[in-house]
């Protein structure tokens, strides 16, 4: 049989599994990093940060632009036995400490999907096509119910932040005045416009001239439909620095593609204040505010337009 059937029922295969697997419902696809690096293609022991959620002979690990089976897992380490270049990806080198992701078979595709979508339908996210035949590998989100896909290697030029709204060469101190006062366990919201694919590790709203009390904040990155993507720790934690931008990790990293977000923020006391866009200085952007209970995350209409002071300046890092 020749590679190219081989490849053409492969592509079957998995094309109806992908109809079979949504009633499982939706998981995460499992990310972690090279350990080591792969410096031959012929190499088929790899070592990896973690080998939760890969299981032998029913995982595929996809590392730039190759994916390769899972053969082995040790029992006592972090090494994997593989078959390298499967289902027609090309087996090449990989630096030590590149992104790894795993999942059955039949979470990875042939091409990328498009179209509406539904995020609780879909059995993986984000979803990977392996980009055979000579095409570059794509990931794909479902994002306020369409899908957003972007080429996986347009990570290695994004920049080191994206910001809600650019505040340029303007001092702090003289956005917003001396910042908003915030309503205890309410959230704010801005629009957050991506545009190439970054793995995330927060979001940093900017504080105003008040800070250092015994406020505690959390930020939430949200979809265009309203959908919680990821959150730092729903407890909380305070800030000591005045008119700066302060980071808040996330629980867990989030890939995120190009489409439109919310950064959100939500503090538990009255002190701290927070720099907002208000009318006459980027009041384009979507802003908006939903009252709630600090430590819950509430569920958002998502605005049509602006509202001044609701809508924090903010980073994604």
């Amino acid at each position: 049989m020749t590679k190219k059937l081989s490849t053409s029922i492969f592509s079957f295969v998995l094309a109806l599994a992908v109809f079979i697997v949504p009633a499982f419902g939706q998981t995460a696809l499992t990310r972690t990093t090279l350990s080591a690096a792969v410096k031959t293609t012929s190499q088929t022991a790899i070592v990896v940060g973690s080998v939760t959620g890969i299981t032998a002979t029913s995982t595929v690990i996809f590392v730039d632009e190759e994916a390769m089976f899972v053969n082995a897992v040790s029992p006592t380490g972090t090494t994997l036995s593989v078959t390298r270049g499967y289902n027609g990806t090309l087996a090449q080198t990989h630096l030590s400490s590149a992104l790894v992701w795993a999942g059955p078979p039949f979470a990875f595709t042939s091409q990328a999907p498009s179209g509406s979508c539904t995020r609780a339908n879909v059995p993986y996210l984000p979803q990977i096509s392996f980009g055979v035949g000579g095409a570059q590998p794509q990931i794909s989100d479902c994002v306020g119910g369409v899908w957003s896909t972007s080429n996986l290697a347009a990570q290695n030029n994004v920049p080191l932040v994206i910001l809600s709204a650019n505040s340029g060469g303007t001092a702090y101190t003289s956005l917003n005045t001396n910042g908003t006062t915030v309503v205890a366990g309410t959230l704010y919201c801005a629009e957050l416009d991506v545009t190439v694919p970054k793995l995330l590790t927060g979001l940093a709203p900017m504080f105003g001239t008040t800070a250092g009390g015994s406020d505690k904040h959390l930020v939430a990155l949200l979809d265009a439909s309203g959908n919680v993507l990821a959150n730092s720790a729903l407890a909380g934690a305070t800030n000591s620095t005045a008119s700066t931008y302060v980071k808040y990790a996330f629980t867990s990293q989030y890939y995120i593609v190009p489409g439109q977000y919310y950064a959100c923020t939500q503090s538990n006391g009255t002190s701290d204040t927070i720099r907002m866009l208000v009318t006459g200085t980027q009041d384009t952007y979507l802003t908006t505010s939903k009252t709630g209970t600090f430590g819950t995350i509430p569920t958002i209409t998502v605005p049509t337009g602006f509202t001044t002071a609701v809508g924090p300046y903010m980073y994604a890092y």
